[in-house]
């Protein structure tokens, strides 16, 4: 009797340990499914966050948030964690595509600027933390455009027919045109969509391309003299060959864009991204992901770990003066309605 006691007790423990990491909780299979912007996490970061966790990382990309919010609809995305920008978040809440915080499991969340937390679209921070921020501008080859290039509407001379790259996303395209006009990438006043839309419909013949995957390498290869972009791929470019590109916020303004972690609510793997929202957040690791992929960070605890020449450089980290001039983008409601329509014809033109 004693014996058979024995070895229930021992199958009972050895069920414990590889079944359970709390009493009636399965544990987590030891993986993370991450869908993220391109170019923008570090496979080093990935290789010290797999081999201090045991956690492996799946990454997949998107290339707009609108592509981010579809996948999410269909209902087939199997992902834990997702950085989308501002607005966006403030969709997938109002949606309930993603899950609250457990802010008690991100102790590095006390290294983010408060200049980026608890902003309009996620008060409290109840459901995002800031990962990344930067600004969408123009990157130029300055051996091709001896020009000044200042605004916006450069991309609209006919002179550069046929070597205009676009982001291939919808708002970032009607804030180019929003903006060149002198209006809010906000605005949901009808006029001033129809406007927009007629510009970058005029516009469509000098486009070469629309990509927000490869802008960046298409400039580099010559196959565009002008390229609206994000800015960290951009002023990495810059950077690489100053004598020959150069990135810059048009006058106007442009799109200053935080984007942010969130946890979906089909999350499967809920305590690997918290504690991958962690290990991003601490400095030494924040610090080798800007200098990565050449955006700015909200965590000020990472300032000091971050090349020089980074922090220096006014086309990752601008001016307050450019800032002033910025906007994040807002969700549109109703409005984004007649956007895609426009969109849609733009696009088929």
């Amino acid at each position: 009797m004693k014996k058979i006691i024995l070895v229930l007790a021992c199958l009972i423990a050895a069920v414990n340990l590889v079944g359970c990491d709390k009493p009636g909780a399965p544990r987590e299979e030891k993986v993370l499914n991450l869908y993220i912007w391109s170019e923008y996490l570090p496979q080093s970061v990935l290789d010290k966050f797999t081999q201090r966790t045991g956690i492996k990382v799946n990454v997949d990309n998107y290339d707009s948030n609108e592509t981010l919010l579809a996948k999410l609809r269909s209902g087939v995305a199997e992902y834990d964690l997702c950085v989308p920008s501002d607005y966006m978040v403030r969709v997938l809440i109002a949606e309930k595509l993603i899950l609250p915080i457990d802010h008690a499991k991100v102790p590095n969340l006390g290294n983010i600027d408060a200049r980026f937390l608890s902003r309009g679209f996620d008060p409290g921070n109840r459901y995002s933390v800031p990962y990344l921020w930067g600004t969408t501008g123009l990157g130029y080859n300055k051996q091709q455009v001896t020009e000044p290039v200042e605004s916006w509407k450069i991309v609209f001379d006919k002179k550069y027919a046929g070597k205009v790259l676009l982001l291939d996303d919808m708002r970032e395209c009607f804030a180019v045109a929003l903006k060149s006009m002198g209006k809010s990438l906000n605005s949901t006043d009808p006029a001033d969509l129809e406007a927009a839309a007629k510009l970058l419909m005029a516009q469509k013949e000098l486009v070469k391309t629309y990509n927000s995957n490869d802008f960046d390498n298409i400039l580099a290869a010559g196959d565009v003299v002008l390229a609206h972009g994000y800015n960290g791929q951009l002023a990495k470019l810059a950077a690489k060959e100053p004598a020959k590109f150069a990135y810059v916020v048009p006058k106007e303004g442009a799109t200053q864009a935080i984007d942010s972690l969130c946890i979906l609510a089909k999350a499967k793997h809920s305590e690997a991204a918290l504690a991958f929202i962690n290990f991003v957040h601490e400095p030494e690791i924040n610090a080798e992901i800007v200098n990565g992929v050449h955006y700015a960070s909200p965590n000020t605890a990472a300032r000091k770990f971050i090349h020089a020449d980074i922090l220096n450089n006014a086309a990752i980290y601008p001016s307050e003066e450019t800032l002033k001039q910025c906007e994040t983008m807002e969700d549109l409601g109703e409005a984004t309605q007649a956007m895609d329509r426009y969109w849609t014809e733009i696009k088929a033109k």
